[in-house]
């Protein structure tokens, strides 16, 4: 916290504990004189709910100064009425109740102390909401029966004393957390007919079902009804607007059942106040459980989602990252399948990759009778180039042969480089006269070649051996050693000759 901000904070503290002071005699006042029965009984205290609430939002180094500013507030509203033993003993009761329980709620949920976590609900519920006012209701009886005039037993007492301290934490102390975490957050935020509606329905409902007079012949079993309405309320609009309807639904109910009409007016003053306590505590606290766990759920789904959508960016990634390794995969091996039936320097197919597809080629030859012919040429003089020349432009005169000879050829057919100067075409569907064209045709062409060198241009001739394959023959071998056999006697004769037959 910068300088700024701990000014502000500074001089907003006696605003708040004046407030504080102001509400606190208020909610007793209220307690007092408008949710008491005619007998002297109340059926909620509502200070306990204001002080635990305040307790759990500040942090804990401001406890003793909450503590300090409740003694005098304490004082103020009970002097009239009580002593100022019996003021003191009421001060100690509720500060050490609502301390204790605020203790216990952090230290137990010191990560989420609010009601989206249905944790810290139960505690709630078993520690603010049952354990603590019993014990506390105890010793606010044994008072009221040891030192202040009471007509009611003691078991009565303490049974009123609890649901009322209970009560006023139900209604209080959520109901502040939930404005202090969403101040603002309207009431109707979505399904805005539909809450306007329900809302509408439920407390007329609420003032039609607690101010007409019932008879002892019917049991007060009606007013269960406002439990499942809080409950749709909460499903369609949240917890704080349930907590908020059921609010005003006890308020109504305890306004009548103080003028004796209602559901329960048919019970003398112990028992309505009883009956009247726990309908309004099935209410509160199955709307703030119902609430809590809705919240914690949708919290769990929305995180689900997240995960959801989380893993699917995952898989997807992973499987982006498949295609492209997959992709580089393909590429290498396409790159060392290159490698490998390619002649690097001519960069035309090999004798491997020719040896590879000849066999294949033969086959469908022979299946559907088709003619196929092979080519063989080598360059006549070539070491003598190499030798006049120097080796690099020997190896750019099979460079610029090859690229003239790819020129000529069809897409189907093959050439390959399979020794220094020696070259292999072969040619599906070609008869030896069309083979002998094309030789022909490429034989001139190399001719016509004129490569630059340093030393002055090279022209150089081939010599040729043209063969068709026959079933005659074993085999490649046979095959291109047919070729071969007329390349030597092209070459014999004198070289720039073909010979087919």
């Amino acid at each position: 916290m910068n300088v700024h901000n701990q000014t502000n904070a500074i001089r907003s503290y006696p605003i708040f504990f004046l407030s504080l002071i102001i509400t606190y005699i208020a909610l007793i006042k209220i307690s007092l004189y408008f949710t008491t029965m005619s007998e002297g009984l109340s059926i909620v205290w509502f200070p306990n709910g204001l002080l635990l609430a305040v307790f759990l939002l500040r942090p804990i180094r401001e406890w003793i100064w909450i503590v300090l500013a409740i003694i005098p507030a304490e004082i103020i509203a009970d002097i009239p009425m009580l002593t100022s033993l019996q003021t003191l003993q009421f001060i100690l009761i509720n500060l050490g109740e609502t301390l204790f329980s605020a203790y216990l709620l952090r230290r137990l949920c010191p990560n989420d102390d609010s009601f989206n976590n249905i944790r810290f609900t139960l505690l709630f519920i078993v520690i603010a909401l049952a354990i603590n006012p019993s014990v506390s209701a105890f010793f606010t009886t044994l008072i009221y029966n040891t030192q202040i005039e009471s007509q009611t037993n003691f078991i009565a007492f303490w049974r009123i004393s609890f649901f009322g301290d209970s009560l006023g934490i139900l209604f209080l102390t959520p109901l502040i957390i939930l404005w202090a975490e969403y101040p603002k957050k309207f009431l109707f935020t979505q399904h805005l007919f539909e809450s306007i509606l329900t809302d509408t329905l439920a407390i007329l409902l609420a003032i039609a079902l607690f101010s007409i007079e019932f008879t002892p012949s019917v049991l007060p079993t009606t007013p269960m009804i406002f439990i499942l309405m809080t409950l749709w309320i909460v499903y369609r609009n949240g917890l704080r607007s349930g907590m908020d309807i059921g609010m005003i639904i006890s308020m109504i109910a305890i306004y009548y059942t103080i003028r004796h009409q209602g559901p329960f007016a048919i019970f003398d003053s112990v028992q309505n106040t009883l009956y009247i306590q726990e309908f309004i505590a099935a209410l509160m606290t199955s709307t703030l459980f119902f609430g809590a766990f809705l919240r914690q759920m949708n919290e769990t789904n929305a995180l689900l989602l997240q995960s959801n959508a989380a893993l699917e960016s995952l898989a997807q990634n992973l499987e982006n990252e498949v295609l492209n390794k997959t992709a580089e995969l393909q590429k290498a091996n396409d790159l060392l399948m290159e490698l490998a039936t390619t002649d690097p320097l001519t960069h035309i197919y090999n004798r491997r990759y020719l040896e590879e597809n000849v066999v294949r080629e033969i086959a469908q030859s022979i299946r559907h009778e088709s003619p196929l012919s092979l080519i063989i040429f080598d360059i006549d003089f070539f070491k003598s180039i190499n030798d006049t020349y120097g080796h690099q432009n020997g190896d750019n005169v099979l460079i610029y042969i090859s690229q003239s000879v790819k020129t000529r050829i069809r897409k189907d057919d093959i050439f390959a480089r399979i020794g220094g100067e020696e070259f292999v075409i072969l040619m599906p569907n070609t008869s030896v006269e069309h083979a002998v064209i094309l030789a022909a045709s490429i034989k001139e062409s190399i001719a016509l070649l004129v490569i630059p060198t340093k030393n002055g241009s090279i022209s150089c001739t081939v010599s040729m051996g043209v063969s068709e394959f026959s079933t005659q023959f074993d085999g490649f071998s046979e095959f291109l050693n047919d070729a071969d056999m007329k390349l030597y006697r092209a070459k014999e004769s004198g070289r720039n000759k073909i010979i087919w037959e």
